[in-house]
């Protein structure tokens, strides 16, 4: 055989070769969809507060179910089996359309990032089964017990879980907070009754060491336009302290860790301080921090009131600090009371 002939003859087979392999595809049977008897969501009862969002992310295991899955929310119920169509009005919310990365330099930069959009009140996202209570009007919506069923389907199968439970409470405009949301009664000072702030380093007048439990933390909300946060000091005698006297401070380049973005986030915008040094407040978005409605809670603004001085020769320094989230929005004040008084002053 020739060397043309040779190669004309390769080129055939190979071509034969590609045929036959498309044709062998066409009779292997297609693959079906699978919907797996043993996908499950991870809890059955859902705890929200109402004057928040409320988010329930990563909750269905689909146990390699086939995706896309679809899910639905039907039958939502009170708990006495009346139906409860208030849940199902559609009110104005926020959705995130760019990637909040922390890093922006204003609230406007965050605020652009996201887009309005009428969503039932109590909403499912169609593909991750991810559930969200909306922040509402608590006027139209009560507290109390609440079921509904959650379809979840696809091409190869469907699972009705029936009467997932809603358990709305009240609201909880800041955290951490005092009262009980399902009561609205106040906690014993054991069960965070009282908000404390944690302490390193701070030392009175007698060189005792002041602990956590000597300084009282109040959430105050006032009639000042706009979202913002300003903090506060008082001595024992409630005499306001100069902010000063946090002398290792850098009030323009404060920053706060976020678990939720892996990284850190500018504390509030526009910092003000007024003449007499006693209050220092931050323009803020809503809610503060700005992913404290996603991440189930765990999501926290933090600050830390520094100061250093000279201890019988040595330079010490000492920390108050607290970890936070304001969810109502407004403008609040956070106020630090000392029954021990700090000394700042060297020894």
């Amino acid at each position: 055989m020739n060397r043309k002939a040779y190669k004309y003859l390769v080129f055939v087979m190979l071509a034969l070769a590609v045929v036959l392999s498309g044709c062998y595809k066409e009779l292997l049977p297609k693959e079906k969809d699978h919907f797996s008897d043993n996908a499950a969501f991870d809890k059955d009862t859902y705890l929200a507060n109402i004057g928040r969002t409320n988010v329930f992310i990563a909750n269905f295991n689909p146990d390699y179910s086939t995706q896309p899955l679809t899910f639905e929310i039907q039958n939502i119920q009170h708990a006495d089996g009346s139906p409860a169509p208030e849940l199902l009005e559609q009110v104005n919310t926020w959705q995130w359309k760019k990637y909040y990365s922390g890093t922006e330099k204003s609230i406007e930069e965050i605020y652009a990032k996201r887009e309005p959009e009428k969503r039932p009140v109590l909403d499912i996202r169609e593909h991750s089964g991810d559930l969200i209570f909306w922040n509402t009007d608590s006027s139209k919506i009560k507290p109390g017990i609440y079921t509904f069923d959650i379809l979840v389907k696809n091409n190869g199968g469907q699972k009705l879980f029936q009467k997932r439970k809603l358990d709305l409470r009240r609201p909880r405009p800041y955290d951490p907070y005092e009262f009980w949301d399902d009561t609205g009664e106040q906690k014993e000072e054991k069960d965070g009754g009282v908000i404390h702030p944690e302490i390193i380093g701070v030392r009175d007048d007698l060189n005792n060491e002041v602990k956590r439990e000597d300084i009282n933390v109040y959430f105050r909300k006032t009639t000042i336009p706009g979202n913002t946060v300003s903090f506060k000091f008082f001595d024992k005698d409630s005499l306001p302290l100069k902010l000063s006297l946090f002398n290792l401070m850098k009030w323009d380049s404060l920053t706060y860790r976020s678990n939720t973005v892996d990284g850190k986030i500018y504390f509030g915008f526009n910092r003000k301080m007024s003449e007499d040094s006693t209050v220092v407040s931050f323009d803020i978005p809503n809610p503060f921090p700005v992913l404290a409605d996603v991440a189930g809670g765990d999501e926290k603004a933090a600050i830390s009131f520094m100061y250093e001085r000279v201890a019988f020769g040595l330079r010490t320094q000492a920390a108050i600090s607290l970890g936070f989230a304001i969810f109502e929005p407004g403008s609040w004040e956070v106020i630090f009371k000392c029954k021990t008084n700090p000394r700042f002053a060297n020894d």
